[in-house]
């Protein structure tokens, strides 16, 4: 009797397990659809709206949507981490949200996808330099690998000149951004979550956003002929934004730090996915194979 309890304890574990495995597959891919989508949303509302103007709306908005959560955690603020978390909404929000809508004013959407698949090695960089993390041989071949792969997707493509080249320039100070705000939470913030972190942030930038909003020209936006369409798009990538932050850390919990960073590998296809269908972009062979060793070298830098 004792033996078949087990049993079927045991296969009910088992089952359970399995369940969890393919749930958490299902929000590895659900995140990855989520933090790949924003570049060909962030092409389609720049037909209307200006680089700024893109980058100011995608926080203020995603400032409204963290509202509940913003006041939620508001007791969580202290005189310790105010000045990292002011940090990590700049670096984090302010800065990519600027850069990449600047960059994809000069280059196609899935350029800067596949561009951003260097943001582990441009990480763990960081890491090593400035917090003194520890490396090994795997490591610096996969960063070394990334930044091979880097090189070939800005020297290559139909529209090489200077304007691609500042548009690559763009995406790498925006990665940089995000890397500086994955350390800034790694190794300053240990004592919040992830949604802590990302709410108490927005409480920074979020007013810093709407007020340089106001004093942009969103008269002529409003009167301009795609004005719906990109509105439309602005709003869907704030509650993208929103909700890439929940469901991402949701899945660090469920899983584990290895396994959520696999969303490196998904975003880039997604964004070549998007820039191909709706953006009608066009992708040389060499900047495929370019992506694939990106890919190399950050399973190298994970091993």
């Amino acid at each position: 009797m004792q033996s078949g309890n087990r049993k079927l304890i045991t296969e009910n574990r088992r089952q359970n397990m399995l369940q969890d495995k393919y749930k958490n597959w299902l929000l590895l891919l659900l995140v990855s659809f989520i933090w790949g989508s924003p570049y060909i949303l962030r092409e389609i509302a720049l037909k209307s709206f200006s680089h700024s103007q893109v980058a100011a709306f995608q926080v203020f908005l995603s400032f409204v949507l963290f509202l509940p959560l913003i006041f939620k955690n508001f007791k969580k603020l202290s005189k310790d981490n105010i000045g990292p978390l002011l940090l990590s909404g700049l670096a984090g929000n302010i800065g990519p949200s600027f850069f990449f809508a600047k960059a994809q004013t000069l280059i196609n959407s899935s350029t800067a996808g596949m561009l951003n698949a260097m943001l582990p090695s441009i990480t763990l960089i960081l890491a090593i330099l400035l917090f003194k993390s520890k490396s090994n041989r795997n490591m610096l071949l996969g960063i070394s690998l990334g930044l091979i792969g880097s090189c070939i997707i800005a020297l290559t493509g139909d529209s090489l000149g200077s304007t691609q080249v500042m548009g690559v320039f763009y995406v790498f100070m925006a990665i940089l951004s995000v890397a500086v705000s994955i350390n800034l939470i790694s190794f300053a913030l240990l004592k919040l979550n992830g949604v802590e972190i990302a709410s108490l942030a927005f409480l920074f930038v979020g007013p810093m956003a709407g007020i340089f909003l106001l004093t942009t020209d969103l008269q002529s936006v409003i009167h301009s002929e795609n004005f719906t369409q990109s509105a439309a798009m602005l709003a869907l990538l704030a509650v993208l934004t929103f909700f890439g932050v929940i469901f991402y850390n949701q899945l660090i919990k469920r899983s584990s730090h290895v396994f959520a960073a696999s969303i490196a590998y998904l975003i880039p296809v997604v964004a070549l996915f998007w820039g191909i269908t709706i953006g009608g972009d066009q992708i040389s062979i060499s900047q495929i194979l370019a992506i694939c060793l990106i890919l190399v070298g950050v399973n190298l830098t994970h091993r």
